[in-house]
Order: structure tokens, then sequence, then C-alpha cells
């Protein structure tokens, strides 16, 4: 990974961080499924890391999810860019949580052109609503890496 993405994940596995939710997604095999999700996001969304890992996120989708949402998601992921979005999904237990979602390309050391997995860092937030960005921890260890 290029050294900015990988302080990016060091960061949210740093001590202190463990309720931070994230998953690593991969985009090179089907349907782009998870590969890794953080004991923050298991705990936080009432899945097992089995019962996630391997999955596409669309499983935290329902009825209530905003396809403009979603939309915006797949948009970023088609331009191989960041993304920031205030998304209510679902919880195992089908309870419905609100988000705000930091999405980012997490490219290769070697050709810093290649994306080689995708990032998704979760933060509860109490409304649906723009401007909750600083909530999310993922947004906020990016921003000085945009300058």
């Amino acid at each position: 990974l290029l050294e900015k993405d990988q302080i990016l994940i060091d960061m949210l596995n740093s001590q202190g961080h463990e309720d931070v939710c994230f998953c690593i997604c991969d985009p090179e095999l089907k349907d782009m499924p998870i590969i890794f999700a953080s004991e923050g996001f298991c705990n936080f969304t009432g899945y097992s890391s089995q019962e996630i890992e391997g999955q596409n996120c669309r499983f935290l989708q329902g009825p209530r999810t905003d396809e403009k949402d979603v939309e915006r998601i797949r948009q970023a992921i088609k331009t191989e860019a960041e993304a920031n979005v205030n998304l209510l999904n679902y919880r195992k237990d089908g309870s419905e949580f609100v988000n705000q979602f930091f999405l980012a390309p997490l490219h290769s050391k070697e050709d810093a052109k290649k994306v080689l997995y995708y990032i998704g860092v979760q933060c509860n937030v109490d409304q649906q609503g723009p401007g909750q960005m600083p909530s999310n921890p993922g947004w906020v260890y990016t921003q000085g890496s945009h300058v």
C-alpha cells in the first residue's frame, strides 16, 4: 500500500481505536466482497466476522436505505474516489442505525494508480443529514493527505 494508505490502516488499528468500525473490500474479487471486518464493525452490526467476510456490503441495506446514498457509493467506486455518505443501514437484529460512512480507495505502493482495496469506515451518528464527516475517524485521518 502507499504510505498514506498504510498510515490510515495503522491509525484505525492503533490502541484506543478498538471500537472503530471498518471493513476492507477487494475490488478484484467478484462482487467486491468484504475481506476483513474490524472487531468494532462486528460489535456494531451484530454480525460475526465469519458472517460478514465474503459478502458485499449491501447486506447491511434494508427497506429504508436511500438509493441515492447507495448510488453515491457506487459512483465513488466507479471513479476510484473517496466518498462520504450519511447512510441508514440495518444490524443483524433488524434494528436501524445511521452512520457517517467514509469510503476510500487504497493504492498499490508499486503503482500508485492501481486500487488494491477499498476501506469503508462507519461511525454511528444520531441523525441523518449532512455535515457529520468530522465524526468519522477515517475521514479525519485522511484530511492531512489532501494538502
